[in-house]
């Protein structure tokens, strides 16, 4: 009988456990078309880790309390911090390690003011959920917290990314929380050199612009409808894949972003065939940095922002608010692999001064389209972009 008993509790417990990743999932799909719609510009490509920011935020969530707290919970789609019980599973189950040209790898750490006091639970509870380092830094003595933050984001991400903290910190700050997220992934079916060539893409501004695009008919996870077409090319070991979303109508990019939701995207994953597609998709290379204070202030973290904020589940030495929220984003996609890193940064400063079908589908990306890299096994979007023009790296707005 014991054994039985046993077999029903680690059943129970399982559930629970999947039930809560799940949950997990859908909060940062939501969050992330959230995100998505606040930064885009309809005439500019776009490139984020909404799971970087997401991880950075959930830190910062922790030691909020009351109002700000709410806020958080709004802004992020999570019912309460229980519901961040089984964090570490959700990680768990989005990292991965094949070797050293393909894996996805996940870091957090908080640097501390030398003399800061921080609350010991605090502490324990971002050391267990988000696996974060701990660092002790004097912000002022700017040039060399800069250099030793930055040093630990480049490391962390391969070179992708590249001085996100600036040199001139401000003196008020008592914590830096930051994230990086680094993926390198091999395709399961590389694209032949051979057959890549030169076509027009044409741009969301109705210019067209040469480009060099990839080639190749594979059997593909795809979905259409009478708006838009999309595809899912798995990366080698399956867990990982990149998704394409392209409207059937040239210039429709913006209309389909209007509809698209988390919702949206259910429906498209389990609703794919397996098919045979005659894939034609752009090399392409993006750099962004983006001053997510404004879009957060506008999804409704508002309080966080100000001397009203509360954070003192961090701290009860002094009042502390979010001072800034920085993002830096990478990707480069060639016919061996996809290359992206990312990295945010929240400054907190003390608050006391502020069916297989006999003919393979066609599937053209020369048009805007929005992609994603996604999870296989929890479904959660860990980069969304969208590519409209075909030009040089675009820097989507300086650091405020």
């Amino acid at each position: 009988m014991r054994h039985y008993t046993f077999l029903i509790i680690l059943l129970l417990t399982t559930f629970s456990t999947y039930s809560q990743v799940d949950r997990l999932t859908k909060s940062l799909n939501a969050y992330s078309f959230d995100l998505y719609g606040q930064i885009k510009a309809d005439n500019e490509n776009l490139f984020v880790s909404p799971l970087s920011t997401y991880y950075a935020l959930l830190v910062a969530y922790e030691g909020a309390k009351h109002e700000t707290k709410a806020e958080f919970e709004k802004v992020l789609h999570i019912d309460n911090s229980e519901s961040l019980t089984n964090f570490k599973n959700f990680s768990e189950n989005l990292i991965s390690w094949k070797d050293s040209s393909n894996y996805l790898n996940i870091s957090n750490a908080i640097w501390i003011q030398k003399d800061f006091s921080v609350i010991e639970d605090y502490k324990n509870q971002i050391i267990e959920k988000y696996s974060s380092d701990l660092k002790t830094v004097d912000f002022k003595q700017k040039i060399s917290a800069s250099n030793e933050i930055n040093n630990w984001v480049t490391n962390k991400t391969n070179g992708l990314i590249k001085d996100i903290c600036p040199k001139d910190i401000n003196t008020d700050t008592r914590l830096i929380i930051l994230n990086t997220i680094c993926f390198i992934g091999k395709w399961g079916d590389e694209f032949n050199k051979g057959l890549t060539n030169s076509d027009y893409f044409y741009s969301i501004n109705k210019e067209k612009s040469d480009v060099d695009f990839m080639n190749k008919t594979e059997y593909l996870q795809y979905y259409e409808n009478k708006y838009f077409q999309f595809i899912s090319k798995p990366y080698e070991g399956n867990d990982k894949s990149f998704c394409i979303l392209l409207p059937k109508s040239r210039y429709g990019l913006i209309d389909i972003e209007n509809i698209f939701t988390n919702s949206t995207l259910d429906t498209i994953m389990h609703n794919t065939d397996y098919l045979d597609v005659k894939l034609s998709i752009p090399k392409f290379k993006l750099e962004t940095t983006y001053s997510l204070k404004e879009p957060l202030i506008k999804l409704g973290l508002e309080k966080a922002f100000t001397r009203y904020a509360d954070f003192s589940g961090i701290t009860s030495e002094v009042p502390l608010l979010i001072n800034k929220v920085n993002h830096k984003a990478y990707i480069e996609i060639n016919e061996e692999k996809t290359e992206a890193g990312a990295a945010t940064i929240v400054e907190m400063m003390d608050g006391s001064t502020g069916v297989p079908m006999p003919k393979p589908k066609i599937f053209k990306a020369d048009h805007p389209f929005t992609f994603m890299i996604i999870d296989n096994k929890t479904k959660g979007i860990i980069f969304i972009g969208r590519y409209v023009q075909a030009e040089e790296p675009f820097i989507a707005e300086e650091y405020k």
